[in-house]
């Protein structure tokens, strides 16, 4: 488990890709447990007129069908176990890093000018690890990824507002 943590901070680093992920169902699920975990207490304690388990759940179920439908379009679906993982995983832990900057600055909505500045470095940080994944993964060029990433991102924020109607 050691060694799958490294390889995680390393995706989120920009330093290794999914490939050098072992292609794990049970890694893949632990990926996703704590990806939601981490997301429901951060929820919880700052998005309190969210319900956290649908966010979650309706989350999850976008990123995966995202996931595999691009898979599937460039050819590249028996790399999904490890991009899942990469993209859960590297999410888990931009989220743990998130929480101190929730803590000093407090939530999005009440934010001062240094706390934008913080949320947004975290936005950029995000784009660029989700492009990162999603580039090695479908083996294409970083314009083709960057707008398949920004896809992914925007686009589950509109599924979930688009299903919840928030």
């Amino acid at each position: 488990m050691n060694r799958f943590l490294q390889q995680i901070v390393s995706i989120a680093l920009l330093r290794a890709g999914p490939q050098d992920l072992p292609a794990s169902s049970t890694l893949m699920g632990a990926a996703i447990v704590a990806t939601a975990v981490i997301n429901a207490v951060v929820m919880q304690q700052y998005a309190t007129d969210a319900e956290p388990l649908l966010h979650i759940m309706l989350l999850l179920g976008f990123s995966l069908a995202y996931l595999a439908l691009v898979l599937q379009l460039t050819g590249h679906m028996p790399r999904f176990i490890q991009s899942a993982t990469a993209l859960f995983g590297t999410d888990a832990f931009i989220s743990m890093a998130a929480v101190p900057v929730l803590v000093l600055v407090g939530p999005p909505t009440d934010v001062t000018t240094g706390g934008a500045f913080a949320y947004l470095a975290l936005l950029i940080w995000n784009v660029a690890v989700v492009n990162h994944i999603l580039r090695e993964a479908m083996s294409v060029s970083t314009a083709i990824s960057l707008a398949t990433s920004l896809g992914y991102i925007l686009g589950a924020s509109a599924f979930v507002q688009l299903v919840t109607g928030g």
